[in-house]
This record gives structure tokens, C-alpha cells and sequence, in this order.
């Protein structure tokens, strides 16, 4: 089951912008589904390349993904996760994305096997070396209810190797991303060069 999940991040470009909200985002982390009426409206952030590139992923760091991206997720009707229509601002353009809101959030982290450091409460993971699923509370979970979904013990969006395997076969093959395998992946592995 450990080997079947993968971790959303974003290629290594400095001409890929990173987003962030150009409104209030508030209503997303209450962990629920949300009630919207037009486009949420994102940025670029900071720092902006000189030259941005706009593909198929940005990190908010909730996933941002262009319209292909997003039929491709919505044919699997991820339990748990609603595909919001994003207004991106580069530069006098406004560009149509998708926001992947992952409302739901599974408490699945195998603490004794994690590698991991948390505040002095307790409270916070202040950061994730190595992530190990609990099998036994996954497994209670229904596949279709888990083929998609944000950890709760920190900001880590996991896809089930058959969802990949779908966004993957996209042709052309869709920029901007990677899927980590969870076993290979921690807080590091966005500064790590794609194995080849």
C-alpha cells in the first residue's frame, strides 16, 4: 500500500513561478468543500522570474493545475478533493487554472516509523524527513475514498499510483510536476535533481 502512493511537487525551474493568493484564502483551510461563485483570484509570487513560465502545475503550495491537468483528475472523481477555477494575473494577463482543493485530510502518518521533527507542543511537524503511511488506518479507508488526498499531520498532497499513472499519460506529457514516490521523498526532495 506504502508503495503505491506518490507526492505531488514541482520540477526544478526557476522560470516556473510559484502562486500565491491575490484574495483571501480563508474558506480553504477549514478542510471542507467550499462554495464558489467565480474564479479565485491568484498571483504571481515572489520573487518573480524575469521571464515566467506558465505549465502545467504551480505550487499555491496547494496544487495549481492548467485545464488538461484537470480533466485528466476529474475523470478519476477524487473523493475529497474539489477542482476550483483559478484566475492567474502574469502580467496583463489573466490565465484560467485549477486550484486542486483537497478538502479531505487523512491523520495517516506512522509516527514511530516517520522520520520527523514537531514543535515543542507537539502540534506542528516543523519538518518531514521521511514519511512512513500507517497501513492499518489506510486500510480502512475504501480505495476510491484515498486516491487522493492531503495528509492532516502536515501540507503533503498524495496521489494513488493509478492517478498518476493517468496525469502521466497525457500527451504530451504535461510540464511542471513531479510524482515522488513516498518511499524516496521528503521535506528535501524539491531541491533534489529528477532521476533520469
Amino acid at each position: 500500500m506504502q508503495d503505491d502512493y506518490f507526492v505531488l511537487i514541482r520540477a526544478r525551474s526557476q522560470q516556473h513561478p510559484l502562486l500565491a493568493w491575490d484574495q483571501s484564502a480563508s474558506a480553504f483551510r477549514k478542510g471542507k468543500p467550499v462554495q464558489v461563485v467565480e474564479p479565485v483570484k491568484l498571483k504571481l509570487s515572489e520573487p518573480v522570474p524575469p521571464k515566467p513560465v506558465m505549465v502545467d502545475y504551480h505550487s499555491l503550495p496547494s496544487p495549481v493545475v492548467s485545464g488538461r491537468v484537470k480533466d485528466a483528475l476529474e475523470r478519476e472523481r477524487l473523493h475529497g478533493v474539489q477542482l476550483v477555477p483559478a484566475d492567474v494575473q502574469v502580467g496583463e494577463s489573466v490565465l484560467r487554472y485549477w486550484l486542486v482543493h483537497m478538502w479531505r485530510r487523512l491523520a495517516c502518518m506512522d509516527r514511530g516509523n516517520s522520520v520527523f521533527e514537531e514543535d515543542a507542543d507537539g502540534h506542528f511537524l516543523l519538518s518531514l524527513d521521511k514519511l512512513v503511511l500507517d497501513e492499518a488506518v489506510l486500510g480502512e479507508v475504501p480505495l476510491e475514498e484515498r486516491l487522493a488526498f492531503r495528509l492532516a499531520e502536515s501540507v503533503v498532497h498524495l496521489f494513488h499510483r493509478t492517478v498518476v499513472e493517468k496525469v502521466l499519460s497525457l500527451s504530451p506529457p504535461p510540464e511542471g510536476l513531479r510524482f515522488i514516490p513516498l518511499a524516496e521523498w521528503g521535506d528535501s526532495s524539491g531541491f533534489r535533481c529528477a532521476k533520469t
